[in-house]
């Protein structure tokens, strides 16, 4: 009886003691097993951060989704087993490029297989079948070996999709069964999708600032582009579809700006030039049908110092070049009209000195008068030059200055006309005038006298026969007083109207004899204006005579 009770209680003692150490082991294994996936899970923590900041440190600002995706598929081997990592991404024109890293050998079968699934997951996911035209094929790693046969046991495909936009697919495969789980496949998605998101948010912001600088490239009016190392454009503003007169909405290419410069300048050898010797390329003096234009083109680098395209700035130097031909031609034409004063100064001055040192004073009084006119005249020219001269750097400076006074308009018509009168006569032309008795109003006596003389002495100066009509009249609805000055002379061609009254110009003459600097016709309208009158002229054309009206306002 105390045998069997003894029994019992071993068995039970045993029985807790067995109990306990499963309990105690399970435990253990439990914690075990816990510490086990702690570390997995940091083991997995450690390698998606080393994967992130690769990926910072390559592509800092860039967008080159090839180089996300080729450091994504470098680094598996830190997380699971595979024998290909391969993607594929999809260009435009058609084109594949396809990589694949071979861990262990494998046949050129089994990456065939693994390209037809990247195909067959490409499909599904657009809704399309994919058949690209060309495939740029790289395979990198082990030899293949078509003696191995073997085939492939388990595979996964990861998309990689940024801004909503599907990219490449990365594609892992492995001659063994089952080789991959759910958690394997979820960190790497998680690897992937991180990557995207963050490439996503960098476009977003490389996005605002391209907004920005192309506000500022839009309000240029110098054409500005830029091309990358594949001639391909990158970015243009509409000045240079404008400068370059090239027509119609599609989109603008670099074939586009090289064909519009084709037989000018070799656009492509400069930007090539540019780059090789990393330094500016300047082409002077490109004529491009009425347009002349600088062109500069310049290496384009990234934050890491290397070359990833260049600029080019196509400058309109139409209006300088202009002006410069202006400039030019207005010197020429000043020496001329200061050369035949000169000249006459000098000569008669020489035959006075010969007359006096000959002691022909007494002896020919007219012929000294006569000299001594000629110097004054000839002074007289070139100081009403120097006078207009003076006048128009007045007027452009803005301190053109009047002393308006009241006085009789018809009185100061009057003198101007007599003044000329003589010179008029020595054309047989006759000077009417059509005007009230008398009119009093506010005007700078001077500078009105001065603009009729510039418009008689034109109206004298281009007419050879016929009459010169000056018509004074009151337009009350307007309150101003209008002056026309009509002559029956070589008339204004329509081309020349626009410009009649711009510097340098002058008008038309089919005689040298008549050319003058076109300066008074710019004093003249200078004066008009700073009265708040309008200046302007009218003709039927060549030979057909022409009016020139000046309107004074009339004073409350």
């Amino acid at each position: 009886m105390i045998v069997n009770i003894l029994l019992i209680v071993d068995f039970a003692f045993l029985a807790i003691v067995v109990t306990v150490y499963i309990i105690s082991s399970m435990r253990e294994r439990s914690f075990l097993k816990s510490r086990a996936d702690q570390s997995l899970e940091l083991q997995q923590k450690v390698y998606q951060a080393q994967v992130f900041q690769e990926i910072n440190e390559r592509i800092g600002y860039s967008l080159d989704t090839n180089k996300i995706v080729e450091i994504i598929t470098s680094s598996l081997g830190n997380l699971l087993a595979y024998d290909t990592v391969s993607y594929m991404m999809m260009e435009e024109g058609g084109k594949a490029v396809f990589k694949c890293h071979v861990e262990n050998s494998v046949s050129h079968a089994f990456v065939e297989a693994v390209k037809e699934k990247i195909f067959l997951a490409y499909s599904v996911i657009e809704d399309q079948e994919v058949k690209p035209k060309k495939i740029d094929e790289s395979i990198t790693g082990n030899i293949l070996d078509d003696n191995s046969g073997f085939r492939i046991g388990s595979y996964f495909n990861l998309p990689v999709v940024i801004t909503g936009k599907l990219i490449g697919i990365i594609n892992v495969a492995s001659r063994e069964v089952n080789q991959y789980g759910e958690d394997q496949t979820t960190i790497l998605y998680n690897i992937t999708n991180q990557a995207a998101t963050a490439v996503s948010k960098l476009q977003a912001l490389l996005e605002s600032e391209k907004g920005k600088l192309s506000g500022i490239l839009y309000a240029l009016t110098d054409g500005v582009f830029t091309v990358d190392l594949q001639h391909r454009l990158i970015l243009s503003n509409p000045a240079v579809k404008t400068i370059l007169e090239i027509v119609g909405e599609k989109i603008l290419t670099s074939f586009d700006i090289v064909d519009a410069l084709a037989g000018k300048v070799d656009l492509r050898t400069k930007i090539d030039q540019a780059l090789a010797e990393d330094k500016p390329v300047f082409v002077p003096d490109v004529v491009l049908r009425d347009k002349a234009l600088e062109v500069t083109v310049t290496p384009v680098k990234n934050d890491a110092g290397e070359k990833i395209g260049a600029a080019v700035v196509l400058h309109d130097i139409t209006t300088e070049k202009a002006l410069e031909k202006l400039r030019q031609e207005f010197t020429a034409m000043m020496v001329h009209e200061l050369r035949a004063p000169l000249t006459a100064v000098r000569w008669s001055s020489e035959s006075l000195l010969r007359n006096l040192s000959a002691a022909q004073a007494a002896a020919e009084p007219d012929k000294i008068k006569d000299t001594v006119i000629t110097i004054e005249h000839a002074s007289n020219n070139m100081l009403e030059l120097v006078n207009d001269l003076l006048d128009v750097a007045k007027i452009e400076a803005g301190k053109f200055e009047l002393n308006v006074q009241e006085y009789d308009l018809i009185a100061v018509i009057k003198e101007q006309i007599k003044t000329f009168q003589s010179q008029a006569e020595m054309k047989h032309l006759e000077i009417g005038l059509t005007s009230p008795d008398s009119y009093r109003m506010h005007f700078d006596k001077v500078r009105i006298g001065q603009v009729m003389g510039n418009l008689i002495s034109n109206s004298i100066k281009y007419t050879d026969a016929g009459r010169i009509e000056v018509n004074v009249s009151a337009d009350m609805e307007h309150k101003q007083m209008i002056v026309a000055i009509k002559d029956t002379g070589v008339g204004i061609s329509r081309d020349d109207l626009p410009q009649l009254f711009s510097k340098f110009k002058q008008l038309k003459s089919y005689d040298s004899s008549r050319k003058g600097t076109g300066l008074g016709l710019v004093v003249s309208k200078g004066i008009v204006e700073a009265h708040g009158g309008k200046i302007w002229a009218e003709s039927a054309g060549e030979n057909l005579g022409s009016t020139f009206y000046f309107s004074i306002p009339l004073k409350d």
